[in-house]
């Protein structure tokens, strides 16, 4: 079923996405390439046919409606996508940015490789000055085995359905070109600190001297210079950063012949006691209830990507209105644009990094957690799936990739890398090469199930008993990271070819009135015994998963929008008491 949300209904196919991409340092030069592009699969590496192109539009992946193909890209086949377009080369370097493609590529310019890319939830570019002209043919070759590669694959199978999404499969981000100077900012790493009121600029690049810009609602509240790749400034006073006041900063960055724009925001994230003695979330020094959905981040019209970018603000906004503060964003990293609408809107984000690995024991990983059997040593067990060395190879190179790459965000409060054992390895040794990479966010180091003790949470997922806060936390931030789970089919609104859910309703009433009952027996009488927060599976239906608060087509709500607010309010107020 072709099903489409009304952004899906209005997106320009012939120039979709058009918006600048990277809003953590924006230039004025960008040529967006998304659009009309050509592709054809083949087998194995086997160079295109000149005679079987077909028309396809990025930046939506493979197989989505919005791309015109319903193709699936299966393991050993090559992926191909060609364009032309035309350019003004000028003295500056011309980089080709790619936002995402899904899983390897190969990226050739006029004929020439510009250059490769492995993992698919990473933007990357070339410099490829040498290579491009007035008129120029640009090809992609794509491989993606899914499931059954290397690289993380979060929730698609090539054997969909329940809880398995259909796979993606090559651009699924948008694609760019942009001039740099000589002299250019390549990157360029803002913490904030709240507590001593500075900010560290850590930069990179090829120029000699930095002049940092920094305003405040328009207005300049500093200004300095610095000489080598580190700056620090203390702030006069602080403007904190919250999901109810989402303030940021503006910074600009001139070197000899460059400038750029970006922003950050004053914020801390911490974990410590409430008047009672408890452990809690601390946001900014203060104790707050994290009333969180998880996001699974697919559209029905483009998948992995969304239609247009009001589609976006449309779901986060609509999660702040029924009065949650965090996103879950579940085994998959979003496109940049998301991260910084949720930075100016004010919504707090735990980050997954999306699961890979070869095939886990269903046994270990499905049954026997959910029947309360949940510890199991992670140390090169082949039961959860990455006991290999090279996996874990792999798992560490797309690690820092996705590190480096949202470091910055302002509303990214802590980082998950595992869930349920899939695909989990040395969990306590890899929280604690995150803790080294960032100090300024906390980690859940094992959501669900399989914890090792590490990390700043005790992360339970709870969709068939009874929750009560455990007694072995260990002094950890009390966390149920899912629960909920219940499903409605909403017939005309749906993907689903069979129902899946935890526990199935008929209507909405049904549906509320259990949601209702559940938050009053799994969350708010735990609230006092020490639960911190909750994430309620989710925000809206993807394929045979009806269990969202919006159907797949967002187009309904299915849970009474003031009566959700009311019940995240009640469980702020029950631990503000």
């Amino acid at each position: 079923m072709n099903l489409k949300s009304q952004w899906g209904e209005q997106v320009n196919l012939k120039h979709p996405l058009p918006e600048y991409p990277r809003m953590q340092m924006v230039r004025s030069s960008f040529l967006n390439l998304n659009g009309a592009w050509e592709y054809q699969i083949t087998e194995g590496r086997r160079l295109p046919d000149k005679d079987r192109w077909k028309d396809i539009t990025v930046p939506f992946a493979l197989g989505s409606h919005l791309s015109g193909s319903d193709e699936i890209l299966l393991p050993g086949k090559s992926l191909w996508y060609r364009k032309q377009f035309a350019y003004m080369p000028s003295y500056l370097h011309t980089f080709l940015n790619f936002e995402a493609v899904d899983q390897e590529c190969v990226v050739y310019v006029n004929g020439i490789e510009a250059g490769r890319h492995s993992g698919g939830y990473t933007p990357f570019g070339f410099d490829i000055s040498s290579l491009i002209k007035y008129q120029n043919s640009l090809m992609v070759r794509v491989s993606d085995p899914s499931d059954q590669g290397q690289y993380a694959y979060g929730k698609q199978k090539l054997k969909h359905g329940g809880m398995w999404y259909t796979p993606t499969a090559g651009i699924w981000g948008t694609v760019w070109l942009e001039d740099i100077p000589d002299h250019a900012v390549h990157d360029v790493k803002i913490t904030p600190d709240l507590d001593s009121r500075k900010v560290f600029f850590d930069l990179a690049g090829d120029f000699q001297q930095a002049h940092l810009i920094v305003s405040e609602n328009g207005r300049v509240i500093h200004e300095g210079i610095t000489n080598d790749m580190h700056y620090e400034m203390i702030l006069d006073s602080v403007h904190p950063w919250s999901p109810d006041d989402p303030f940021l900063y503006d910074v600009y960055i001139e070197t000899e012949d460059d400038l750029v724009r970006s922003y950050f925001g004053m914020r801390k994230f911490s974990s410590g006691y409430d008047a009672h003695g408890k452990k809690r979330f601390f946001l900014n020094n203060q104790p707050l209830f994290l009333t969180g959905v998880l996001d699974q981040g697919y559209s029905p019209d483009g998948m992995y990507t969304y239609p247009q970018d009001e589609a976006m603000v449309f779901e986060i906004r609509k999660m702040k209105e029924m009065g949650f503060n965090l996103l879950r964003k579940h085994v998959k990293v979003e496109n940049r644009r998301w991260y910084y609408h949720c930075d100016r809107l004010g919504m707090l984000v735990m980050q997954d990094i999306p699961n890979g690995g070869e095939a886990y024991d269903k046994k270990s990983v499905l049954l026997l957690p959910n029947i309360g059997i949940r510890e199991m040593n992670d140390i090169r067990n082949p039961h959860l799936g990455r006991a290999e060395r090279d996996l874990q190879k792999k798992y560490y190179e797309e690690l820092d990739d996705i590190l480096n790459n949202l470091y910055n965000f302002v509303c990214i409060c802590a980082w998950v890398p595992f869930n349920e054992g899939w695909g989990q390895f040395n969990s306590a040794e890899v929280t604690d090469y995150i803790r080294n990479y960032d100090t300024t966010r906390l980690i859940d180091s094992a959501s669900g199930w399989h914890d090792q003790g590490a990390g700043d949470f005790h992360s339970r997922h709870n969709y068939f008993l009874h929750f009560r806060v455990p007694s072995d936390a260990e002094d950890r931030i009390i966390l149920l990271s899912e629960f909920g789970g219940y499903s409605l089919l909403e017939g005309r609104h749906s993907q689903a070819e069979k129902l899946y859910g935890y526990k199935k309703f008929r209507d909405r009433m049904s549906l509320n009135d259990a949601v209702m009952d559940l938050y009053n027996r799994d969350v708010y009488d735990n609230i006092s015994n020490g639960l911190s927060g909750c994430i309620f599976t989710q925000v809206s239906d993807v394929e045979d998963e009806c269990n969202g608060i919006l159907t797949a087509d967002r187009r309904v709500v299915k849970i009474n929008e003031r009566r959700m607010r009311r019940m995240n309010e009640k469980c702020i107020r029950r631990m503000n008491k």
